[in-house]
């Protein structure tokens, strides 16, 4: 009886004095929603028929992807927790062929506090890739095809009554005081559906926008410097931008001048946050006008014709839009300054594009056929970019990249190989010439399509790769200053060979760009 009590009293201490060497065996993680995370197991040749899932008995289990093989035989498991993830304990189960299930980790689900992107592949990726249109196409833009932009103005009235008459000679210096560039174009030709709308409204909204912007600038709480933007706000200045880039402007000063005066503007994250509020509100309605410009210049079947520039022009708005967003929220080490659902402004963004671009073709399409007296305002550009708008873009890029990596050495390099290929839009070279090239004929879409494609194949290798997320940004990072690079220096050799058979150059009104 005293051995079989004894006997009893090992086995209870024994299992007592094990259990928490059992729990010290399982790893508890704390993660964030919205992110990658990854676990890194193996070891054997069994792991690649592993499966791993995040499971909880309340909420619904999430599959982690595998990675390839790497030479040591480990695999990295990645899962990405969905913004709306219900919050909580949950564990990390695997399973696999004659392998029973067994926990590997704890978790604990939290809300996301840091909104770094490059822990947000998705989302970076969407950035990369908008990235890699915008430069593609300035690429493609020195190209004789689409180097000409035009439109017909008309006949601006010559005086407003009263007090309209000084804020109409308010915008018209502004702008004058711009050097000669393409955006300065951009900003007077968007400005033309406003003025034949109603020539009061044009003349009087740029002073409006810069009380609001001053307004949105002093009306937000603060995080780590930045302006939590008020959502009716935001969107509605947004869509100022779109009818009237200046307006969207002025806008942006006012915000800029309203933070500064507050004692907000106290860092590098918050004068780049100030820059991307800027781009929000002013590139959309820019860029989409100019894609939509460059599209027509192709030709495609009678319907596509009608539509695709159209729509792709919109939705390059939106993405735009999206882009600066993202970039607003990321200069913050909390959730974001921006709190709405991160593709809702966007997406109704594109839709006022599109009607804006079919309110002007209305408006334009008889301009010359009843006897109004109009202009035919042109643009030829003899280089897309120049020195100060690369050199602002490199220390953008190397701040941006600073930002999401917190490393000073890997954001010059990225910075450098980044405007490389814009670099190569400042000039224009007689050499080499390849005779294959000098007849050829581009189409803006279908390389978009081509470049796209190829990105996204390179992004999905990428995601594939066995290393943890943070390394997976910076090479989509690199990735993206490979593709760019290679495409602007065969836009540079496609232009030079295009052009070796000019003989006579146009002497056309050509402004700088700045």
């Amino acid at each position: 009886m005293l051995n079989k009590f004894l006997a009893g009293f090992l086995v209870s201490l024994t299992t007592l004095l094990m259990a928490p060497a059992h729990a010290d065996d399982v790893p508890v993680l704390t993660w964030e929603k919205g992110k990658e995370h990854n676990i890194v197991l193996g070891g054997n040749n069994g792991v690649k028929s592993w499966k791993i899932q995040l499971t909880s008995p309340k909420g619904t289990p999430l599959d982690f992807k595998q990675s390839k093989l790497d030479p040591k035989g480990y695999v990295v498991f990645s899962v990405q927790i969905p913004d709306s993830y219900p919050s909580g304990v949950y564990t990390v189960e695997t399973t696999g062929i004659n392998v029973p299930k067994k926990i590997v980790a704890g978790v604990k689900i939290v809300a996301l506090t840091d909104f770094n992107l490059i822990q947000i592949p998705t989302k970076l990726i969407l950035i990369l890739l908008t990235l890699i249109f915008l430069i593609s196409t300035l690429s493609i833009m020195r190209m004789q095809k689409y180097e000409r932009i035009e439109y017909l103005r008309a006949k601006p009235v010559e005086k407003l009554p009263g007090i309209f008459n000084y804020f109409a000679k308010f915008r018209k210096s502004s702008v004058e005081e711009l050097h000669k560039s393409l955006f300065k174009f951009q900003l007077i030709r968007e400005g033309e559906l406003l003025h034949k709308l109603s020539p009061i409204t044009w003349a009087t909204l740029p002073v409006v926008t810069i009380f609001l912007g001053a307004y949105i600038g002093v009306n937000g709480e603060l995080i780590l410097g930045v302006s939590v933007i008020p959502f009716a706000l935001y969107l509605l200045t947004a869509i100022i931008g779109v009818i009237d880039p200046f307006s969207g402007f002025t806008a942006s000063l006012g915000f800029a001048f309203a933070q500064s005066i507050s004692g907000n503007v106290t860092s590098v994250r918050s004068v780049m946050s100030l820059v991307a509020v800027g781009i929000g509100w002013v590139a959309p309605g820019v860029l989409s006008s100019l894609y939509q410009d460059i599209l027509n210049k192709d030709n495609y079947f009678h319907f596509a014709k009608k539509i695709v520039p159209d729509l792709v022009a919109s939705a390059i708005g939106g993405l735009i839009f999206l882009v600066a967003q993202l970039l607003t929220n990321s200069f913050v080490d909390q959730v974001a300054p921006i709190a709405i659902s991160t593709y809702m402004i966007p997406t109704i963004l594109s839709f006022f594009i599109l009607a804006r671009i079919n309110l002007y073709r209305y408006l334009v399409k008889d301009l010359h056929q009843k006897g109004e007296n109009y202009q035919i305002r042109i643009l030829v550009l003899p280089r897309v970019l120049s020195p100060r708008t690369i050199t602002f873009a490199a220390l953008y890029f190397a701040a941006v990249t600073y930002v999401w990596t917190e490393s000073i050495s890997f954001a010059l390099i990225s910075s450098l190989l980044l405007t490389t290929p814009l670099a190569l839009l400042m000039v224009r070279f007689d050499t080499p010439v390849v005779k294959a090239l000098k007849n050829a004929e581009r189409f803006i879409l279908i390389e978009m399509v081509v470049i796209a494609t190829i990105s996204l194949i390179a992004f999905y290798y990428v995601q594939s790769l066995p290393i943890e997320v943070t390394a997976k940004g910076r090479l989509f990072i690199l990735t993206t200053s490979v593709i760019l690079f290679t495409h602007g220096f065969f836009s540079s050799i496609f232009d030079s060979s295009a052009r070796a058979n000019q003989l006579v150059v146009p002497n056309e009104q050509r402004q700088l760009a700045a």
